[in-house]
């Protein structure tokens, strides 16, 4: 039997990737620091993923599975250095304290006289993290390690589409190792970045060029998401899905996606009927009650998210460079802006900016915006509504003008 190794038994390790490995007949070793999570899975050596929606509920359980501790450092290497293959799901601000396990483990591989190939499929929500990977590992490798590696290690970057929210008491019915999860169920990953032979694997789906789905997944589905929780907490929503069910946030939220996905279309020459396919997807899952997503969830870290290459300064970006309009996207950045919850450092971290220096400290020192662009301007717009009280019609509607004006100069001769 195959083993694969999941570093990170979180909700996307254990709900997600940890499942699809171990349904495929792998036999899944995951490696966490929480040990009550790590002492349940080596005691009861299985668990149950609880497939949600509105229409009701399923089990699934899923077996074959044990842990190691992630304070072990001995334990971590010598598992993945036997693994046959392994996936990252710690988070962005985690990958640089595990890689330098992982690149031990890469040299007892190589050292044990194992040159076979070897993937780390990385699910962390990045564009370009196969690259900060990479620079992190060989950061402790000598040219030739660095060159065995880059013979026999694939980095395989991965969109991760499930959503999977934090999990509360009540959802876990006193069972600390139950993931709920939404039905969506499907994994693409780089097929040019994995070496040898590529595995069947129900819902893994090899994509070239895999720049496409990044950018799908961060400047569609997480833009969207993450609007969808600024308006909601502007509108004092607990839930996501009560804060998409509100038609005016659907409305706004549907045509921020649609403005990304023409822009992801024209960069790489993709149909736009299929990503409007996609759109009206993601809007149906956003709905779904029974996953209990909430609105402080899927918003915290606005310093991250409106970051320079995130989902709404990196889309902004891109339609600009299209020549798409960006009214709607610039609208959940402003609304980002505003977003605070309590213990979150991320929206600290906005909020001081804009106190040392105002918006456009945001606009061009974090977002990395041009002070001059349209984008920025209309920022400003939307931020000096929202500080007067706007409510999210009148937002919109601010949108439409704004649209209309964009427009206008394409119609008239």
């Amino acid at each position: 039997m195959k083993t694969f190794v999941q570093y990170g038994a979180g909700n996307i390790g254990r709900g997600f990737i940890g499942a699809l490995f171990a349904k495929a007949g792998y036999e899944v070793k995951f490696i966490d620091v929480n040990m009550q999570v790590v002492d349940a899975i080596n005691e009861l050596k299985q668990y149950p993923v609880e497939i949600v929606s509105n229409d009701g509920s399923r089990d699934e359980i899923i077996t074959g599975v044990s842990a190691v501790s992630g304070m072990d450092n001995e334990a971590v290497i010598n598992t993945i250095a036997a693994a046959d293959a392994m996936a990252t799901a710690v988070g962005v601000n985690i990958m640089p304290k595990i890689v330098p396990l992982i690149a031990a483990s890469l040299k007892k591989r190589w050292a044990d006289g194992n040159l076979e190939p070897f993937n780390i499929v990385i699910c962390e929500n990045l564009i370009d993290a196969d690259k900060l990977m990479r620079k992190l590992i060989c950061e402790t490798l000598t040219e030739e390690e660095i060159a065995i590696f880059d013979k026999t290690t694939g980095l395989v970057e991965a969109s991760i589409g499930r959503m999977v929210p934090v999990m509360t008491d009540e959802m876990r019915k006193g069972d600390i190792l139950r993931v709920c999860v939404e039905e969506y169920c499907q994994l693409p990953v780089d097929r040019a970045a994995w070496k040898g032979e590529y595995p069947d694997i129900p819902g893994l789906h090899p994509y070239t060029p895999f720049e496409f789905y990044i950018r799908r997944k961060l400047y569609l589905h997480n833009m969207g998401h993450a609007l969808t929780a600024y308006i909601g907490k502007l509108n004092d929503k607990e839930y996501i899905w009560q804060s998409i069910e509100d038609p005016y946030v659907k409305i706004t939220v549907q045509r921020a996606m649609t403005e990304s996905a023409l822009a992801i279309c024209r960069h790489f020459d993709y149909p736009l009927e299929k990503l409007s396919e996609h759109i009206e997807d993601l809007l149906l899952r956003f709905g779904n009650r029974a996953l209990g997503d909430t609105v402080a969830r899927v918003g915290r870290d606005a310093k991250r998210k409106l970051s320079s290459s995130d989902r709404f300064a990196g889309a902004l970006k891109l339609a600009e460079n299209e020549d798409c309009g960006c009214v709607y996207i610039a609208l959940g950045a402003a609304a980002g802006m505003f977003f605070t919850i309590e213990n979150d450092e991320g929206s600290e971290y906005i909020q001081a900016m804009i106190k040392e220096g105002g918006v456009d400290n945001v606009i061009v020192n974090h977002m990395e915006l041009d002070k001059n662009s349209a984008a920025a301007g209309y920022i400003r717009i939307y931020y000096d509504m929202l500080k007067s009280g706007a409510t999210t019609a009148e937002l919109l509607a601010k949108a439409e003008q704004l649209k209309r004006e964009v427009l206008r100069p394409k119609l008239i001769p």
